[in-house]
């Protein structure tokens, strides 16, 4: 399984409207072969949002980023407004997994 990280750097007060524009939608991420999961952290400061996807591996996230589907999903967001940089990727193989009450 791999993790996919998106850190976007936002303008003053633009952290909860990045917030409200993944909460708000469905996406198509959630539907494609592959996808695992993805959270949405707002900084505490709130000078970046970060999104972590998980997906089963390298492959399955390579062909959402060439999919109609992504493209679909990143024409309608509006978020360019509202970032103070460029978004940096990184990609992680996760290596330790660990769940509440899971074994230690």
């Amino acid at each position: 399984m791999i993790a996919i990280t998106n850190r976007l750097p936002v303008k003053e007060g633009a952290a909860d409207r990045i917030v409200e524009q993944f909460a708000g939608s469905r996406g198509e991420v959630q539907d494609f072969p592959g996808f695992v999961s993805m959270e949405v952290l707002r900084a505490e400061d709130a000078t970046e949002v970060l999104v972590i996807t998980r997906w089963e591996d390298r492959e399955a996230f390579d062909s959402w980023v060439h999919s109609d589907s992504f493209k679909k999903a990143h024409a309608r967001s509006d978020s360019a407004g509202l970032l103070s940089g460029h978004p940096q990727m990184g990609s992680y193989e996760i290596a330790v997994n660990r769940d509440a009450g899971g074994p230690a």
